[in-house]
């Protein structure tokens, strides 16, 4: 028995790096995920004088990525069960490695566009996978990391472009995207042969998870699969299909504003407060990097806090700080109020993504999680064109009534989800 127990508790302890270092390229991929969503808005005024493309053409752009990642992500459900959690995100950084070249030689507007077919098809795919399985396992910490680590992604981008213009070339940053994309591939296709594939690794107790090798897939520890059987009482249909559609028109929404605030800042900054290229750059990392900050202040506590409080004040938040840039007294005001809206959003994506169980029940969020993840890029693309077609017809000094009114729309449909009772019940400390 003393033999036994002395195994195990090596078998344990042998798994702790291998699940350190899972979490470490997971968060890893969520810096590859972010980079070209904080370089492309950045890059957008070079490089469309490089095309002769007009302004609001940055949304078709956004958009086709947004097709692509939604092709993918509502069926990372499948593809995780099929081939594996580390085989989707090589295919992810796969993709993204090919759009990031594809980017860094295109000669013309149309293979830009191809390009951004692959960059959303990886989005996906990385988003997907990840999201899915860490908010099952209810690693909510974990979840902030991850997200905070998309923030570091989105932040380091415009500083790239930057450094790329100010060397010559807005092309140059998409190099730079291309060997992060490589490395990320590189480490998940290490992983694989590091471990033997027939042999699952050991669970760890606790806040950890199982990584199985034989699956793929992150799984929940035994104490929070016990939770599934609430999802057994019989809800009414409806109200489960009331909590699926609020909830993907919340992604929408939220994806939207966020996606919005950060592509259309530099133009904002460069078209209408006359900032130059280096002051722009800076200017859209206080933003990124006010997403990033928060999101791993929230980690911090190991007490965590409501998810449905950050969720509803980060909107309110928001909101104030649309309006700060909707006043524009100055350059200074509508520069803080986009910080502003960067910090009040850093917790809402991953909050949301905790009370999915909670709403639709876990087994439907199996599949729910990846609708979500698609409905958060068509909404990010979808409102970052409708921004473009408003700034094409009236100016850029719409910018701040147009968050504003799409950050309130957003508050709403967020208090109308909390309107719905959860399906399982929340598990007490």
């Amino acid at each position: 028995m003393t033999c036994q127990r002395a195994q195990a508790s090596t078998s344990t302890k042998s798994s702790a790096p291998s699940t350190l270092l899972v979490d470490g390229l997971s968060m890893y991929a969520f810096v590859a995920l972010g980079l070209p969503d904080g370089m492309i808005g950045t890059a957008w005024p070079a490089m469309r004088r490089s095309f002769d493309a007009p302004l609001a053409d940055l949304g078709i752009v956004l958009l086709v990525g947004t097709l692509g990642a939604l092709a993918s992500s509502l069926i990372v459900g499948l593809l995780l069960k099929r081939f594996g959690f580390r085989t989707s995100l090589i295919t992810g950084a796969l993709a993204g490695a090919l759009g990031a070249v594809g980017i860094a030689v295109a000669p013309a507007f149309w293979a830009l566009v191809v390009a951004g077919v692959a960059i959303g098809v990886a989005a996906g795919l990385i988003d997907g996978s990840v999201n899915t399985s860490v908010a099952l396992a209810r690693r909510n910490r974990l979840l902030n990391l991850l997200h905070g680590c998309y923030g570091v992604g989105t932040t380091i981008g415009p500083l790239v472009v930057t450094a790329a213009l100010l060397s010559g070339s807005w092309r140059a940053s998409y190099i730079v995207a291309l060997a992060v994309e490589i490395l990320l591939a590189a480490g998940w296709w290490w992983v694989g042969r590091r471990r033997a594939p027939a042999t699952p690794t050991p669970a760890v107790t606790g806040q950890d998870v199982t990584y199985q090798e034989t699956t793929g897939l992150v799984e929940a520890p035994a104490a929070s699969r016990r939770l599934a059987p609430a999802a057994s009482v019989s809800p009414s249909r409806l109200r489960v299909v009331f909590a699926v559609a609020i909830g993907l028109i919340v992604f929408m929404l939220y994806v939207g504003v966020e996606a919005s605030a950060g592509q259309w800042e530099p133009s904002f900054d460069r078209g209408l407060l006359h900032m130059g290229a280096g002051a722009t750059g800076v200017a859209t990392f206080g933003f990124w990097g006010a997403l990033t900050l928060g999101r791993f202040v929230l980690a911090l506590p190991r007490r965590q806090l409501s998810p449905v409080g950050i969720v509803r004040w980060g909107c309110v938040a928001a909101v104030a700080g649309a309006v700060l840039v909707w006043w524009r007294p100055g350059t200074v005001v509508p520069l803080l109020g986009l910080v502003l809206i960067g910090g009040a959003f850093a917790g809402v994506f991953p909050a949301l993504m905790v009370l999915t169980p909670r709403r639709v029940g876990e087994e439907l969020s199996a599949h729910v999680i990846g609708w979500q993840v698609g409905a958060a890029g068509i909404g990010g693309s979808i409102l970052s064109a409708v921004f473009g077609w408003i700034f094409q017809d009236h100016g850029l000094g719409e910018f701040g009534p147009a968050l504003t009114v799409t950050s309130l729309v957003l508050l709403v449909g967020v208090l109308a989800l909390e309107r719905l009772p959860d399906l399982v019940p929340v598990q007490k400390p």
